[in-house]
């Protein structure tokens, strides 16, 4: 399924359906009216889930942006995968009210605490990613005057991005991983609970046919209805 990762996700978006509204919160050029319609994108800016102010805004909390709230939303929604809860005796990283330190450096020095680099340099760079994007999804280039946004990292696997086209394209590279997490939490919502040992098999069957008669997510869905697991629910 690797060309509806690639859709979801926005490789190649060049245009998306705004209104007014939507307009003027993305930064585009204004449009007339209330009614969705079909207008062209900035090159790499935005594109697919990733940079959806819905996405950005339920993985911020309004007010300011955390690379690592992030970095965990994007592994949990986009990849199906959880890191674990930081120890219990590590403190919280604060926001430098006074604009001396930005977010990247004071990770930085947070890595430094042993306990702590292991998790955050698997974390770390999903939310890097994204520091483009304010809280609620606009787009900024500089935290402050003095202060440009560094959005490049290096994954886990040793993989560099620039930037979000570059960070993109790397997700899509596992669409693997985001097919099985995808037919997961369809499987869930069928459910109505979420997948137990006995559903790993059906689920692996159902990847497994996807693949190899390249399927597509009306495929996906089609399948987990005729799933054993949801015809037993």
């Amino acid at each position: 399924m690797p060309e509806v990762v690639s859709r979801t996700l926005g490789r190649g978006a060049s245009c998306s359906l705004i209104n007014r509204e939507l307009a003027l919160h993305y930064g585009l050029p204004p449009v007339e009216g209330v009614q969705l319609r079909q207008v062209s994108l900035p090159k790499g800016q935005r594109g697919g889930l990733l940079t959806q102010a819905s996405f950005l805004t339920a993985s911020a909390n309004g007010v300011d942006t955390s690379p690592v709230v992030r970095g965990v939303y994007v592994q949990q929604k986009i990849l199906g995968y959880t890191p674990p809860p930081p120890p219990p005796d590590v403190p919280l990283i604060e926001p430098d009210a006074s604009g001396a330190t930005n977010i990247r450096e004071q990770l930085a020095k947070h890595r430094t605490i042993e306990t702590c680099a292991a998790c955050h340099r698997k974390v770390d760079p999903f939310g890097f990613a994204l520091e483009n994007f304010n809280a609620i999804g606009g787009w900024r280039a500089n935290y402050s005057k003095e202060q440009k946004i560094d959005p490049s990292g290096e994954l886990p696997t040793g993989e560099k991005f620039t930037g979000i086209a570059d960070f993109r394209s790397l997700l899509i590279a596992r669409h693997e991983q985001f097919t099985r997490s995808l037919t997961e939490k369809l499987m869930t919502y069928a459910l109505g609970r979420t997948p137990e040992f006995a559903d790993r098999a059906v689920i692996d069957g159902i990847m497994k046919n996807l693949s190899a008669n390249k399927g597509g997510f009306k495929d996906l869905v089609r399948a987990v209805v005729l799933s054993e697991s949801f015809g037993k629910n």
